[in-house]
């Protein structure tokens, strides 16, 4: 089991990796295409695709990583008027919607996927790509987004960081 967990961290912080280096190869693409253009050539259309490519993949592959880092946003106005025992009940069930809506896009992306190898669909740009092979990353992320949340939940602890009333009482005491 711990082999297993041993893989799942190593891929986690691997697509977190790919995530952080496709950001910076979309700015070098980004800076190569502005000043290609300016020095009057033209540019490749293949660094377009990439970009459209990669502005897909970017909060895929990072956001199983923001999940358990609790990088994600939330809006803590409503659940820091409640009482705390209300808040706890409250992020539970918040936590479990978390896990609903994660599983169901990594259902839906699963079903997607099959369907684009089944049929050959190809997405067409200035190269052409299974389209499979894009869509492959929305059942994986979704599922693994599914995981954090559900280890949050097992352990019984917060998908948010200190809440305000917290971090404040906190630094009374």
């Amino acid at each position: 089991m711990r082999a297993l967990a041993r893989a799942y961290d190593f891929l986690l912080h691997g697509m977190a990796l790919a995530a952080g280096v496709l950001m910076v190869a979309m700015m070098v693409s980004i800076v190569t295409d502005v000043a290609l253009r300016n020095l009057g050539t033209q540019s490749s259309a293949h660094l377009f695709t990439f970009n459209e490519y990669a502005l897909l993949l970017v909060p895929l592959l990072g956001s199983p990583w923001l999940v358990r880092e609790k990088g994600h946003i939330f809006i803590e106005l409503v659940l820091h008027q409640m009482p705390p025992a209300a808040q706890r009940v409250q992020m539970r069930l918040i936590t479990v919607a978390c896990i609903v809506v994660c599983l169901v896009l990594a259902w839906y992306g699963g079903e997607v996927t099959v369907k684009d190898y089944v049929q050959s669909e190809k997405d067409v740009r200035s190269l052409d790509m299974p389209r499979w092979m894009l869509m492959a990353f929305m059942p994986l992320c979704f599922g693994m987004m599914a995981v954090e949340f559900g280890r949050f939940l097992a352990r019984g602890e917060s998908i948010y960081g200190a809440i305000a009333g917290e971090r404040s009482r906190g630094a009374r005491d």
